[in-house]
């Protein structure tokens, strides 16, 4: 679920998709995520605990980090949680979720992709 920079900053939102939480875009691909500036800063105001998740990389004074990044093999983000005797997914950072998350998907195709039910 990696996106560029530009992609996840458009704020376009995809027509005719409805999430019904069956967190296919959070089990699969998504335990490494992009943060952008903008989701370092608001961590910095809003949700200071999370900044301990977010390893920076790229150019010094590159504010862009891998999110999440897990000692633990698996490809599934680390703050989604299913609901207990249902095939229902949350997140539990949803407030603070980062705009890689928030964007989700970019396209009806990308959604596809990724086995997302939002389209059924």
């Amino acid at each position: 679920m990696l996106m560029d920079q530009e992609t996840m900053t458009t704020g376009k939102m995809t027509p005719n998709f409805q999430c019904n939480s069956c967190g296919k875009c959070c089990l699969e691909g998504a335990a490494e995520l992009q943060a952008v500036e903008e989701d370092i800063a608001y961590w910095e105001r809003n949700a200071p605990e999370l900044l301990q998740y977010v390893t920076l990389h790229g150019e010094p004074g590159a504010r862009t980090g891998d999110l999440w990044r897990t000692k633990k093999t698996t490809p599934r983000c680390k703050w989604i949680k299913k609901y207990p005797g249902r095939d229902k997914y949350y997140c539990r950072i949803y407030d603070h979720r980062p705009q890689v998350c928030r964007r989700y998907p970019i396209s009806k195709e990308h959604g596809l992709f990724t086995g997302c039910e939002g389209y059924s």
